[in-house]
């Protein structure tokens, strides 16, 4: 699948926010990678994208940057509303895709570009982290190794900071923003498709989206996922997340997430973010992530990394993890918009 085999491949990046800095500066470090362009509609943004990356060609059009740039790849950390038409846009350039999620927050159109995709032959893959952090590694390879015997049930929990929810986690579906990289995780480690959800939402921060959310996944082969969020945790908790933003409202915060495996034969729990460093300072007690997306000595690193990395090294033809599946972030959309539906109908929602 890889487009050109020369030594060094060419990428651009569309978002230079609170995580597209960090996709800029793991492309920038791979040996064999060059961030040729980035863009960024933000005026702060640019300046600083312009600042930290002087020999990259920085544009305030995504558009316009891959019309004026020849580029292998380019990495997609827009708003979400804005992912579609980018990939789009991309993939009609014959250029290879990461996008972060969601890829899509309308079902047809999530088909219409995976399908696009393959026609062309080109790479699209979705920002499921999980899959490249070892933890999560470990427990998939156990439980397809049969070391918990027959999967009964699977229980996920993904709670967020309400500060923000207010800047911004209300202009998505939570399953879009939260629930699905859960629902994700219950995929690669089931190796099942879902036959069923029911769901159910709350609102009680006065927003258009739910502010909590609870859903119940039935698998193929009879395994019940139950997975849930809210973004209600108060400011006073100890953040596990730094310099999530540009201002105090969207700075530090909090991720509280876990996911528990019970089979016939045994069963595994894993908290997400593990508080092994507690920093305690005059204002506050936090707790570094030191396994997703760390920055030390300038360099971001961990499982955000490992992704990407990945992402390249198989852009380059290179050996790489194989641990993503385009059919299962397909069925991730059909599962969110199921999702959805069953909150709003009251119902229970079989997929075909």
């Amino acid at each position: 699948m890889s487009k050109k085999t020369t030594d060094v491949s060419n990428f651009a990046l569309a978002g230079f926010g609170r995580f597209g800095r960090h996709h800029a500066n793991v492309i920038a470090n791979y040996p064999s990678s060059r961030l040729l362009a980035i863009a960024e509609p933000n005026q702060l943004a640019f300046e600083q994208a312009s600042k930290e990356f002087p020999e990259t060609a920085i544009f305030k059009d995504p558009f316009r940057m891959m019309e004026e740039v020849d580029v292998d790849a380019i990495s997609i950390v827009s708003p979400e509303d804005t992912h579609a038409e980018l990939v789009k846009h991309a993939l009609n350039k014959d250029i290879h895709v990461f996008c972060e999620k969601p890829l899509s927050t309308k079902l047809d159109e999530a088909r219409d570009l995976v399908a696009q995709a393959k026609q062309k032959n080109l790479l699209l893959r979705l920002g499921y982290i999980l899959r490249y952090e070892p933890r999560h590694r470990i427990l998939q390879r156990e439980v397809q190794a049969g070391r918990l015997g027959t999967l009964a049930n699977i229980r996920a929990k993904r709670d967020a900071s309400r500060s923000w929810f207010e800047a911004y986690g209300h202009r998505v579906h939570p399953v879009y923003e939260t629930l699905v990289h859960d629902i994700d995780l219950v995929l690669w480690i089931s190796q099942q498709r879902c036959r069923s959800i029911t769901a159910w939402g709350g609102y009680h921060l006065g927003f258009e989206e739910p502010d909590t959310f609870v859903m119940i996944m039935e698998m193929e082969r009879g395994t019940l996922c139950t997975l849930e969020s809210a973004w209600l945790v108060p400011d006073g908790t100890p953040a596990n997340i730094l310099g999530w933003g540009e201002d105090k409202q969207t700075g530090n915060g909090v991720v509280d997430a876990s996911i528990e495996v019970l089979g016939t034969k045994g069963s595994a729990f894993l908290k997400t973010y593990e508080s092994s460093l507690t920093i305690n300072d005059e204002s506050a007690s936090y707790f570094p992530d030191l396994g997703f997306w760390p920055e030390i000595d300038g360099r971001t690193m961990g499982a955000l990394r490992e992704e990407l990395w990945d992402f390249v090294q198989t852009v380059r033809g290179e050996p790489n993890a194989g641990v993503d599946s385009l059919a299962d972030a397909l069925h991730v959309q059909e599962i969110c918009k199921a999702a959805i539906d069953a909150e709003k109908s009251g119902l229970k929602v079989k997929i075909k």
